[in-house]
């Protein structure tokens, strides 16, 4: 049941993209931008909410802590991961802060959920935003290698297989979701988001 004092325009913008092209940095540019302007906007990184036990889980399993490329992985702790992110975003939206959620969000894009609050478990009056950041993909594979993060191991390891499998989703190939380029400057970037959030309709 949604929260009895139901904020009338509390917002969830899922920022999404394929590895490499930005999406924490300009999440946390975004929300300190908000916040500078006196608005209430937190960040649900998938990533970091369920990191703490996602290595060691992948672990018990004995499998590598680091990896997040296996089937293992997909069936097992993925959905774990996400549905954990969007249970804390549901305690902030139902207490009036609006909410970031850098990542892929690939099933839920592919199965619609992510246009639905109640599919998702947030409350159903969230207002629900989306964009895809855009980059080109050698300037990816090079933030990714300067990155240097041990979870993209087996894509730097398996370019070709890993970038081979990479597709747009049908959402933003059919215009649901806008595409930012991501190369643009910081300002130009966080003015599109600005627009984006301050949109009408669900």
């Amino acid at each position: 049941m949604d929260h009895v004092n139901s904020p009338r325009h509390v917002v969830a913008l899922f920022i999404l993209g394929h590895a490499g092209t930005g999406k924490s940095w300009l999440t946390h540019q975004f929300v300190e931008r908000q916040h500078q302007a006196g608005r209430s906007w937190c960040v649900l990184d998938k990533d970091v909410v369920s990191e703490v036990w996602t290595g060691p889980l992948l672990a018990a399993h004995g499998h590598d802590p680091n990896d997040r490329d296996s089937p293992f992985f997909k069936e097992v702790a993925r959905d774990l991961g996400y549905q954990s992110t969007l249970r804390v975003g549901r305690d902030q939206i139902e207490h009036g802060t609006n909410v970031v959620f850098p990542g892929p969000w690939s099933r839920e894009l592919a199965n619609g959920a992510l246009f639905d609050a109640s599919a998702l478990g947030l409350p159903s009056y969230t207002k629900l935003r989306h964009v895809w950041l855009d980059l080109p993909l050698e300037v990816r594979k090079e933030r990714i290698i300067r990155r240097g993060d041990p979870r993209d191991q087996w894509k730097l390891a398996h370019w070709q297989e890993y970038t081979g499998a990479l597709r747009r989703p049908q959402a933003v190939t059919d215009g649901r979701i806008p595409v930012l380029d991501a190369s643009l400057p910081a300002d130009q970037q966080l003015d599109f988001l600005d627009s984006l959030i301050e949109t009408e309709g669900a």
